[in-house]
């Protein structure tokens, strides 16, 4: 099993407070691998899930660990939050064995609303997890977009388990892709905003 789902149990509830947990359990293995990879130490890090925590339960969309760690960091680092974000993204990757691909070949195939319409239950978590999801195809192929790799492997396995309960077919491919941070909030505002 991936470690980033290990001991991970998926809420029955899929309402942003059902979600906190999950959010916080993302958060904390980013960080982890964040540190033992010499990112962030430990004194820089002990504060941040704490912060995190009280970030979660006040801005609406939640804000994905990765740019919450990259606003901090880019004023220590005098980079850019979009910067800071590659620097973790990259970083995660080769901890979690490059199981997540970047995407560059332009927008994900498929509508903004397949999925959703497929599976409503879906909207909600890949909204308060950061992965906008596509069908490419029926609901053989999914492509999940995000900036954290360890958000997207939860959430490819949550749209797989929740797409196999609901049809009686082969269980479908979903694939994470990485964005750069501009590429991704178009895709959040695209497939989300109200």
């Amino acid at each position: 099993m991936n470690e980033p789902l290990q001991g991970l149990a998926f809420p029955a509830k899929t309402d942003r407070s059902s979600l906190v947990p999950v959010l916080e359990r993302i958060a904390n293995t980013s960080l982890n691998h964040l540190r033992e990879g010499g990112y962030i130490s430990a004194e820089e890090a002990a504060p941040l899930l704490p912060a995190y925590r009280s970030a979660l339960t006040g801005s609406t969309p939640p804000p994905d660990f990765l740019i919450f760690v990259a606003e901090t960091q880019a004023k220590k680092h005098t980079l850019t939050v979009d910067g800071e974000v590659s620097r973790m993204q990259k970083l995660l990757r080769s901890c979690l064995n490059d199981r997540v691909s970047y995407w560059s070949f332009g927008p994900l195939p498929g509508r903004a609303t397949g999925l959703y319409e497929h599976c409503p239950g879906l909207r909600g978590i890949c909204a308060t997890l950061g992965c906008p999801a596509t069908l490419a195809g029926e609901t053989s192929i999914v492509h999940i977009a995000c900036i954290n790799p360890v958000a997207a492997l939860v959430t490819s396995f949550w749209i797989r388990q929740e797409l196999n309960r609901e049809t009686d077919t082969e269980a479908p491919f979903v694939f994470p892709f990485l964005l750069d941070l501009t590429i991704w909030q178009g895709l959040m505002q695209r497939h989300f905003a109200s």
